[in-house]
């Protein structure tokens, strides 16, 4: 039976580029597929996940990340 060599590495380049409507984040993997994500504003995205206390973003984030893990349990 012939051993077919495996990839090394992860095989996922990220670089970032600024459009006309604002950042984009891509991925491209090793078998060429591309997924993109805009940049929002942290503290808007915190309110979309769920974040009931306006703080700063750090605090906000914390209670929207500590509850996705409390309800994963």
């Amino acid at each position: 039976m012939a051993l077919k060599r495996k990839r090394s590495g992860v095989g996922l380049d990220m670089r970032t580029f600024r459009g006309k409507a604002g950042r984009y984040l891509v991925f491209r993997t090793a078998t060429g597929s591309f997924h993109v994500f805009k940049e929002v504003e942290a503290k808007e995205a915190a309110r979309d996940c769920g974040a009931k206390v306006e703080a700063n973003t750090r605090e906000m984030w914390k209670q929207v990340w500590e509850r996705k893990k409390r309800a994963k349990k």
